[in-house]
């Protein structure tokens, strides 16, 4: 195969693997409306659930074949994304018949597709970007990468909004739902026909990679600031699609309009994104080639994020005054996309192509778990135009990251060498991310509290509450993952930041706790009281509370000293049992209809099971007698 053919082969897989997902993500909110049923007023929070968890399992799968198969065939793992995902979409539209016929869960069904669907086009996603990366010429990879940009945009919005357009009711619907299984037959056939038998780049031992890897993300701040802007930025094109429908659903039922035009609406609404991200795209080649990777991503996070907080204030989806915002959101997401892609391209060897990429897709899905997931419950409490205030935001404050990287002298020559280094770390990054979802929640109470009554609409309590509860447990688990991610990668370091993200959780917990005694029941005591012999499982969180509270006061340097290294050890064990204690605190509490308390427990016991057979599975007893304590 000729070079030429084969990168345009490559563009036309890259078009097919992305409207997979924009196809199974935009008709996802009509499927589970006119098919499955589902209750309006859990809409949001379900569409959003569904993104989390098919999320969730594609970073475990997606991120594992990745660091632990580099020297594996690219076609093979081209074909099986494409296999995967094609029948998912065969098998996905099953779920409504399933449900009326069988009285099998026809929503239980539809998760477990999504996920094949999910896996499947991200496996393609992730595998294309480094081919992309490793036909083209060292050093001039800014145009294969610009043009892999516009055909995944141009799949993932163009295409979806144009079927979007075509009359639908619950039949049709069903029928729609089968083209993603379509688009994922004609990638294996055109992966079979073109014989994509490029094999992949040998490397070393995972811990020689984990150590270069590291090297190079810690040694160049434009990859954090790159790491940040792909957080974000993955978690745009799933919340546009699902919020947007969802948003011209519910207005369309508020003012007695058809919901088939409504559902349409939103296609063409995102197709209006898309087209304009295509636009945008030779601008900010243009752009680049002047001002550096730095100054692309923070002018382009500066668009996204106003566009964004412009779409959420706007109170009619159907009015022209929601067309400025989106084009504002798609010119600026152009610059946010390619920028982190072609740095991640260009400063990493061809044998750290592979990791690189798995690390951006890590923090692209876990953007995807915490925003999206965020999004649903502020959709539901709050209002539909919530979801894209609390993205814009978002983007507006990983921007302040790269005017701080700017100021701190850390620019680019005309070459796009780092003018200045200085000892860098994932510090002020991982404390800039940990304080996004307080000021999300402050900001939307500030605006609910200032203007009343208007479409932002009021907080409740309740949701507050359970917001905090939430982001506690995340950053317990992902405290709790950081030893496993440290030994699977080799990368050492991971360790040092264990003690600030459990701090992190221990911080939302406090505020969890503080909603709960001040603003439910105002610190009446005998209320709290009968509420806890009411609800039981609020005992088991003021247990796993109270554990907490012991890890955190001992966390610090001068305490290890004090309680010695063996005690100090065996008082941070506690954090195993703490989660288990808040996994059940979080099963009991909360709805089982979509399956996230269950979710979030088999998290929790696959990491212990690591930790149980982790060190007789590896056998670093001399490792781990040198290593020193790590805070919980």
């Amino acid at each position: 195969m000729s070079p030429a053919l084969r990168i345009n082969t490559l563009y036309l897989l890259s078009g097919l693997g992305t409207l997979i997902i924009a196809l199974a993500v935009g008709l996802q909110p009509l499927f589970l409306d006119v098919v499955l049923r589902i209750p309006y007023e859990q809409a949001g929070i379900i569409n959003a659930h569904l993104a989390v968890v098919t999320q969730i399992v594609s970073l475990v799968f997606v991120g594992w074949m990745v660091m632990a198969s580099e020297g594996l065939n690219r076609g093979a793992f081209l074909l099986l994304g494409f296999g995967t995902a094609a029948v998912g979409g065969f098998l996905a539209p099953l779920g409504g018949w399933m449900d009326a016929s069988l009285g099998i869960s026809g929503l239980l069904f539809y998760y477990l597709m999504r996920m094949l669907i999910s896996l499947g086009s991200e496996t393609v996603q992730v595998r294309l970007v480094i081919l992309g990366g490793e036909w083209a010429a060292s050093g001039q990879r800014s145009m294969p990468l610009t043009n892999l940009t516009a055909m995944m945009a141009f799949g993932a919005t163009v295409l979806f909004a144009i079927l979007m357009q075509i009359p639908h009711d619950g039949g049709t619907a069903t029928l729609l739902m089968i083209l993603p299984a379509l688009a994922g037959v004609a990638g294996v056939w055109l992966v079979g026909w073109r014989s994509f038998d490029a094999p992949g780049v040998h490397h070393g031992p995972v811990g020689e990679i984990g150590d270069k890897l590291w090297k190079l993300l810690s040694g160049d701040p434009r990859l954090q600031l790159g790491l940040a802007a792909a957080f974000h930025t993955r978690a745009d094109m799933i919340a546009l699609s699902i919020f947007l429908s969802l948003w011209c659903l519910s207005f369309a039922d508020a003012a007695g309009m058809d919901r088939v035009f409504a559902t349409a609406h939103a296609g063409g609404m995102v197709g209006i994104m898309g087209i304009t991200l295509l636009i945008s795209l030779p601008f900010w080649r243009c752009f680049m080639a002047q001002r550096g990777r730095i100054g692309v991503i923070g002018a382009s996070l500066s668009l996204s994020g106003i566009g964004f907080v412009m779409l959420g204030s706007t109170v009619d989806p159907f009015g022209w005054l929601a067309i400025p915002p989106l084009m504002v959101i798609g010119f600026g997401l152009g610059g946010s996309l390619i920028a982190p892609r072609i740095l991640a391209l260009e400063l990493a060897d061809r044998e750290l192509l592979g990791p690189v990429q798995a690390i951006f897709h890590l923090a692209g899905g876990l953007g995807v778990v915490l925003l999206v997931q965020s999004g649903g419950y502020y959709f539901d409490a709050v209002g539909p135009g919530s979801p894209f205030i609390l993205m814009g935001t978002g983007h507006l404050f990983t921007m302040l990251y790269a005017f701080w990287l700017v100021r701190q002298g850390l620019d680019e020559s005309d070459g796009h060498v780092l003018v200045a280094t200085r000892a860098t770390d994932l510090k002020p990054l991982i404390f800039m991310l940990s304080m996004l979802p307080l000021l999300w929640l402050v900001g939307r109470t500030i605006l609910s509290g200032y203007l009343p009554g208007t479409s932002l609409g009021q907080i409740p309590v309740g949701f507050i509450n359970r917001y905090l509860g939430d982001w506690a447990f995340n950053f317990l688990l992902l405290s709790l993952a950081l030893s496993p991610l440290q030994e699977t990668t080799g990368i050492k370091v991971l360790g040092q930041y264990r003690r600030m993200i459990g701090l992190y959780a221990y911080f939302y917990a406090l505020l969890h706790v503080l909603t709960y005694l001040w603003m439910e029941w105002a610190f009446h005591l005998h209320e709290i009281l009968a509420d806890m012999a009411k609800r039981p499982f609020i005992l088991l969180g003021v247990i796993g509370f109270i554990l907490l509270t012991a890890l955190a006061a001992t966390s610090t340097r001068d305490m290890m000293g004090r309680l010695g290294g063996r005690r100090w050890k065996q008082l941070h064990r506690l954090a195993y049992g703490i989660n288990v204690l808040i996994a059940l605190h979080f099963i009991f509490a909360a709805s089982h209809d979509n399956g996230e308390p269950f979710l979030y427990a088999l998290v929790v016991l696959i990491l212990l099971w690591y930790r149980y057979r982790s060190p007789r599975r590896t056998g670093r007893g001399k490792g781990k007698a040198k290593a020193g304590p790590r805070p919980a």
